[in-house]
């Protein structure tokens, strides 16, 4: 029995976004970035949408040439087990196939869904992090621990124990996380997940086609491959 005719180009969970649509996903509108991370700060951000934009680019954390051929933005939240599978296990061949080679720039995204517990915790957390240019080591902490905090009813303490094992200033992660430092930028990441109608996690877009779940490797590459072949 042969086997099927494989269909060219991506697998049938992509779905690409036309010129016009992409272009208002990169140019979303906003006014100001005085959002916080609650629903009444995030309100006066989409009040604001007809005056002035926000560029893709200065969302999230990136890793790769600048020029790459291919750019990925990865939308995730730290509670979801599918995110934390990916990142531990598909991820890293990504990046050392395709990111570190300079073929894809890949930018992730921390946003949070609101379905996992202590997941706004963690976003803060890595964002924190961030400030001290460590998101990554974090990222990989907060998946790596995903099963503990979010079991625990302290989770702060245990996110001032990762910064410590990262060597981070604790002190001024802990003032970062007091103060909630972060949250325009978590609320900004929210706000552009909703817009452009992030339901899963992980979502991916990539060269502005959108793939929703958490891919195995070898269909991850494939698409890659795909693109890389165009």
């Amino acid at each position: 029995m042969q086997n099927a005719p494989r269909r060219a180009g991506w697998p049938a969970i992509a779905i690409f976004l036309g010129v016009a649509a992409l272009a208002l996903a990169i140019l979303l509108t906003e006014r100001s970035r005085r959002a916080g991370p609650d629903d009444r700060r995030s309100a006066s951000v989409r009040a604001a949408l007809p005056r002035d934009t926000i560029d893709m680019r200065s969302l999230g954390y990136a890793h790769g040439a600048a020029d790459a051929p291919i750019v990925v933005y990865e939308f995730s939240d730290f509670g979801c087990p599918y995110c934390a599978k990916f990142a531990l296990e598909t991820y890293p061949e990504l990046h050392r196939e395709f990111v570190a080679t300079g073929r894809v720039r890949w930018t992730y995204v921390p946003f949070v869904m609101g379905n996992f517990t202590n997941g706004d915790a963690a976003a803060l957390s890595s964002e924190c992090a961030g400030e001290q240019d460590a998101f990554w080591p974090m990222h990989d902490r907060l998946f790596a621990g995903q099963r503990e905090w979010k079991g625990s009813r302290d989770a702060a303490d245990l996110f001032r124990t990762y910064a410590a094992a990262l060597d981070l200033d604790v002190q001024q992660f802990q003032s970062c996380y007091a103060a909630n430092r972060p949250g325009e930028r978590l609320a900004t990441h929210n706000y552009v997940a909703k817009a452009l109608r992030v339901r899963a996690t992980p979502s991916f877009f990539i060269n502005g086609r959108l793939v929703e779940g958490a891919l195995p490797l070898e269909a991850f590459r494939e698409i890659l491959t795909t693109l890389l072949a165009s």
